[in-house]
């Protein structure tokens, strides 16, 4: 009887195995929701993220298929009813949290309040409290506007098309709408239509998968970020939000082009025709031409090595010379940067702060250039370890800190764990004895200087050396 209930336990887990490997997952997008989603002229689903799921899915070995809906509502809807299974682009908000699980953030983008230019008296978010503000209804707009906003007038509207015209039209002082989709292609709105000076919330965008599918979340995450790492999501980005650029000109400023066209035109005929009568001419100033071509030739050999020079100063400037990473004049740049993207965006950063424990000791006993050896090795495995996007500096002798962008100190401590093991094991340049780190981790609060968030972390690297070194405290 055992080996018959082992048999079957056997059989029972091969059958789920190769289902999850047969089954095809329903993914949802919008037919027309440009440039994140829509249908080609071949019928087919394109757009930024169904390219990004497909390269994702592919990572993942997962086989899909996609449903089409024809808004938000639709899909909301086939949620609720359980007909599809991933929503592969969607904003990451709590109140959605009900409905799906979310991978790492893909991308994100502003959303943003415009107004007609002539509006002198709109220029910042303040401005628009008693005034009427034009929304799409189930925009993630309506929500924000709902959230911070208590006495403006809100006109809904079915798109972002009769959104300019309404303020267009004089029906609403201002409208909102992210900036992405408001300045795509054929939503590229009028040139007197003006954002304000500040956006009004940053919105992080990632895949959606239905709780019952929670196992497929490490798959795509792991999947996302060997995207990161090899550069094809940025390149996707670069396709779908810088590239696609087109020019839209008015009647007067066609008119305008095309008088200069053939102005230019006949400019040139006139003076070609001048030059084929003085041809002669044109043969006794030979010499004058090539010595001009010669210069000219000079001149641009040294612009770029001027320019060469530039870049190298700049990297000179920015690159501590031992290790080639970072220096501590960029990271005062940086530290400044990252905490203002926190002041008015709410942009969280993790801030770990390390140094080598008893690197005196290895200098006195192993000398200064078995120290710089270990420095130098230290800063390549931590590199390897770190992703693209966040930054490693040296900022003392044997002291360094690494800036996490847009993660909090939650999902950075088992990182800070996993590389005090990785540099305990692996950093091996000294025989018979092995090499530790001590670290301080933080995250970014309110009201956080430059001195407070430092000061902060280096009371955490203090207790980590006191506690007996070779270990991680966080905040």
């Amino acid at each position: 009887m055992k080996k018959l209930f082992f048999i079957f336990i056997l059989f029972s887990f091969s059958v789920f195995v190769f289902a999850q490997e047969q089954r095809v997952y329903k993914v949802v997008i919008r037919s027309d929701w440009k440039p994140y989603y829509f249908i080609n002229e071949e019928g087919k689903p394109d757009g930024y993220a169904v390219e990004l799921f497909e390269h994702i899915a592919k990572e993942a070995k997962i086989r899909f298929e996609f449903v089409i809906a024809a808004n938000f509502q639709e899909i909301i809807q086939l949620l609720n009813e359980g007909k599809v299974d991933i929503v592969p682009n969607i904003s990451i908000v709590a109140h959605r949290e009900s409905l799906l699980l979310f991978t790492q953030p893909t991308d994100n983008f502003m959303v943003n309040i415009y107004k007609h230019e002539t509006s002198k008296n709109i220029n910042t978010l303040n401005d628009i409290e008693n005034r009427k503000i034009g929304l799409v209804s189930n925009n993630i707009c309506a929500k924000l506007i709902d959230q911070n906003y208590t006495h403006v007038q809100k006109n809904y509207y079915v798109d972002y098309k009769s959104l300019i015209e309404g303020l267009l039209n004089k029906e609403v002082d201002v409208f909102c709408y992210p900036k992405p989709l408001i300045e795509f292609v054929n939503g590229k709105h009028p040139s007197s239509i003006v954002p304000l000076n500040k956006s009004l919330q940053e919105i992080k965008r990632g895949i959606g998968v239905i709780k019952l599918h929670f196992d497929l979340l490490p798959h795509l995450d792991e999947a996302i970020t060997n995207l990161k790492l090899t550069g094809k999501l940025d390149a996707l980005q670069e396709k779908w939000f810088k590239e696609k650029k087109y020019i839209e000109l008015s009647l007067s400023e066609t008119i305008f082009l095309v008088v200069s066209f053939f102005g230019i035109l006949l400019t040139s005929a006139i003076v070609a025709i001048y030059f084929i009568h003085k041809k002669k001419w044109l043969l006794t100033n030979a010499m004058l031409e090539k010595e001009v071509e010669k210069q000219t030739l000079r001149y641009k050999e040294q612009n770029k090595k001027l320019e060469q020079l530039q870049e190298k100063l700049k990297q000179q400037l920015n690159k501590d010379t031992l290790t080639n990473i970072y220096n501590r004049t960029f990271y005062n740049q940086k530290i400044q940067e990252m905490l203002s993207l926190y002041q008015r965006h709410n942009t969280v950063f993790s801030f770990l702060i390390f140094d080598i424990d008893d690197f005196k000791y290895i200098n006195d006993n192993y000398g200064h250039t078995v120290g710089d050896k270990v420095l130098i090795e230290l800063c390549a495995l931590v590199q390897k370890q770190i992703r693209i996007t966040d930054y490693l500096f040296r900022v003392g002798g044997e002291e360094f800190i690494i800036l996490f962008a847009n993660t909090s100190q939650k999902e950075v401590a088992s990182v800070a764990q996993k590389l005090r093991i990785t540099i305990e094991k692996e950093l091996n340049v000294l025989e018979n004895r092995t090499i530790t780190v001590s670290m301080g981790l933080t995250q970014v609060q309110a009201q956080d200087t430059q001195e407070s968030i430092f000061n902060r972390a280096d009371e955490l690297l203090y207790e980590a050396k006191k506690k007996g070194k070779n270990q991680v405290i966080v905040s």
